[in-house]
């Protein structure tokens, strides 16, 4: 079964909401981390913000060159995402010495988290499942993007491009809330419509 026309533009605009939550995570928590000075914790905030446009991009211009595109960003995410899960698993105290700590229940609501890098990889392999093929997919290209998402876009590449400064780090915050609140509506609404018929 191959993924096409409707439920492509569906997974892709989940996909889309799903990495606009991660950068959201990942800009507040790394963000004061980048200022005591662990330039590491830039890396998820640039791949996501990288991958946020990727999505956007193949579902804007559908083409060979933005599914490219779009499957690098989404291998990189994968990868950020399996090495990331390291350094959150040593700030909970795992270590090569003290593996017995994985076994804690505490280790999955610890600060931070090792579930965010994990969700960030899982996010990896859904954008690619949603966009391979994409140039060949002459349903989804003729659909075409309405214009409440072309808001919701561009409200995504404001916010993130806010969010790459401390001190517009609050406005930016607050553009990607605003962007995910109207790609979720959005993606709501065509679920509701393709199960009535109506796309």
């Amino acid at each position: 079964m191959t993924l096409t026309g409707v439920a492509r533009r569906q997974l892709l605009m989940l996909t889309t909401l799903y990495f606009a939550i991660l950068f959201l995570e990942s800009e507040v928590s790394h963000m004061p981390l980048l200022s005591a000075g662990m330039s590491l914790a830039i890396l998820p905030v640039v791949w996501l913000a990288v991958s946020l446009l990727a999505l956007i991009a193949v579902q804007l211009w559908p083409s060979a060159v933005m599914s490219r595109f779009l499957q690098v960003a989404m291998i990189g995410a994968a990868i950020v995402g399996i090495v990331g899960v390291f350094p959150h698993l040593a700030a909970n105290g795992v270590t090569w010495n003290h593996l017995g700590a994985l076994a804690s229940p505490a280790l999955m609501h610890g600060e931070p988290g090792p579930q965010w890098p994990l969700a960030i990889a899982m996010g990896g392999v859904l954008g690619y499942l949603a966009g391979y093929g994409v140039e060949r997919d002459q349903e989804f290209i003729r659909t075409g993007t309405r214009w409440p998402t072309w808001i919701a876009f561009a409200l995504v590449v404001i916010g993130t491009a806010l969010s790459e400064s401390l001190t517009t780090l609050g406005w930016g915050s607050s553009v990607i809330v605003v962007a995910s609140l109207l790609l979720l509506v959005i993606t709501l609404a065509e679920i509701i419509a393709a199960a009535r018929g109506e796309v």
